[in-house]
């Protein structure tokens, strides 16, 4: 990622320019050589303006505004801006720090009409009202630009902003419960909090914008956009934004596919190299990643990750960033590291995944998981499903490795890896990489009950034979079991079976990865 510079620079200015004005303040100067020259409107309460301004005052209250930059956060989360996200919420606490600020100034508001008005409450420096809807703002602009709609669209937007600032100060002069250098100071504290909050997560700049009329020279290049309908938010919002990157990095458009019910992305990634593309972008869940990546696997096309589901345990995995437009980044301008491919075989049938498979637990937590609680509370749907299976019976395992018996015994789970770290930073396959030449195993053994299974995840980074997980590193396995188990391929049920064999091919796939 570049490195932005706009944001450090106003905020170093608007800090300086606020700490000077605020020192003017204090010491009286700014009310003698600016508040005492300026008129009050003298606006009559009971009149049509009067209520009018009022009403105005309302919607602009600071802990109102706050409110509103708490829920546009949250939605710019769930849209995969955490970027965004975060420096909304770090505006949102820009409203508690101001109240702070003037309980340690406490200057008295003027005599004023309004002094019954819930604008009057508390002391006057910096304006409340000029500050949160200065951060506001301009946090707006950040989300508008952030949808990259057109450079006309874009200028309307800062002007709209720009005039509902002037009409915010206009307003409180009118109302007169501060002074001109309580709006002065307002605006300047909205400055600092809105460019610090912006600073501080990388947010790129709002104001020089990068004008989409200035495409650089064409590349050639073309990408296929693989998508999942059912995982990405905001079909519209997504579309212009990797259109954006595409065409600001020299790509021409790229073309769109979308996965089926039926297929989740297999006759997309063949559709999208008969049209010899240069790059492969897969939006989707772990599910829709492993199809086409198993697609892509030989072939010497790489692919690109967008985070849009659940789990998104390969990008975790490769250090892809969750947010949308970091990771487009990265398929974009990243590197090209060659990965390796595990080919899972069940009795004629076989299949390529890039994550994890398995037999047991894992698998009967996948079955038993709820779609439409998964859909509530995304990764918390595997917890309630996994926590009914505490308890389970255990079933007997033959692991052969290499040609090699490591173990035979009770196990409630098998695991096969060609990475190791799950959500929440849970490593299960410490020793895992995804670039090592090798497959990784886990064995667990019989779980015992609620007091096993707290066994079981405090021995997540343990070692050693006391240990209900074992863990082994080879090419090829091959595992026979007592019965039928279910068994689950990158967070897919695959159904069930008493035998599988996984073996390892380096280095097959090419994927974008962030530079170093």
């Amino acid at each position: 990622m570049h490195r932005r510079v706009f944001e450090p620079i106003v905020f170093a200015v608007a800090l300086a320019t606020y700490a000077a004005w605020t020192a003017g303040v204090m010491s009286g100067w700014l009310g003698t050589h600016l508040d005492d020259r300026i008129p009050a409107s003298g606006m009559d309460p009971r009149s049509y303006w009067g209520q009018i301004a009022e009403a105005f005052s309302l919607i602009t209250n600071p802990f109102f505004i706050m409110a509103v930059a708490v829920v546009l956060a949250i939605a710019a989360y769930q849209q995969r801006q955490r970027r965004l996200s975060a420096a909304l919420a770090i505006a949102a606490l820009g409203i508690p720090l101001w109240h702070v600020n003037r309980l340690l100034i406490d200057r008295p508001r003027p005599a004023s009409g309004f002094d019954d008005s819930i604008a009057a409450i508390g002391s006057a420096y910096p304006s409340g009202h000029l500050a949160a809807v200065t951060i506001l703002l301009w946090m707006v602009l950040a989300v508008a630009n952030a949808e990259r709609r057109s450079h006309a669209a874009g200028m309307w937007r800062r002007a709209a902003v720009a005039l509902l600032v002037v009409m915010t100060a206009l307003d409180e002069w009118a109302m007169g419960t501060v002074r001109p250098s309580d709006i002065v100071g307002g605006w300047l504290f909205g400055v600092v909090i809105a460019t610090a909050a912006l600073w501080i997560v990388g947010i790129e700049s709002i104001v020089l914008v990068r004008n989409a009329r200035r495409v650089p020279a064409d590349t050639g290049h073309r990408a296929a956009v693989i998508y999942n309908p059912t995982k990405v938010v905001e079909f519209d919002l997504f579309r212009r934004r990797v259109t954006f990157a595409m065409a600001s990095a020299g790509w021409q458009p790229p073309l769109w596919i979308e996965t089926e019910q039926n297929d989740p992305g297999r006759g997309m990634a063949q559709d999208a190299l008969a049209k010899d593309v240069d790059l492969v972008l897969v939006a989707g869940g772990d599910g829709t990643v492993r199809t086409v990546c198993a697609e892509l696997a030989g072939t010497g096309v790489a692919v690109g990750i967008i985070p849009a589901g659940t789990g998104n345990l390969l990008g975790r995995n490769l250090g892809i960033p969750l947010d949308e437009d970091e990771a487009l980044e990265v398929a974009l301008h990243g590197v090209v590291r060659p990965i390796d491919v595990v080919r899972w075989t069940v009795g004629e049938s076989s299949e390529s995944y890039v994550v994890m498979a398995g037999v047991g637990l894992d698998a009967q937590i996948m079955k038993d998981t709820d779609p439409r609680l998964k859909r509530l509370v995304k990764g918390g749907a595997y917890v309630v499903a996994g926590v009914r299976q505490v308890g389970a019976e255990p079933f007997h395992a033959t692991v052969t490795l290499d040609g090699e018996e490591v173990y035979d015994g009770d196990t409630v789970l098998t695991l096969v890896g060609n990475v190791g770290r799950l959500q929440g930073g849970v490593d299960l396959l410490p020793a895992a990489d995804a670039a090592d030449g090798r497959l990784h195993v886990l064995v667990a053994r019989s779980s015992g009950g609620l007091a096993g299974a707290m066994r079981m995840l405090s021995a997540l980074g343990r070692r050693g034979s006391s240990s209900p997980l074992r863990r082994f590193a080879g090419r090829k396995v091959t595992v026979r079991l007592d019965r039928a188990v279910p068994f689950e391929i990158d967070g897919d049920l695959g159904g069930e079976t008493a035998e599988f064999s996984a073996e390892v091919v380096p280095g097959e796939l090419l994927v974008k990865v962030p530079r170093r």
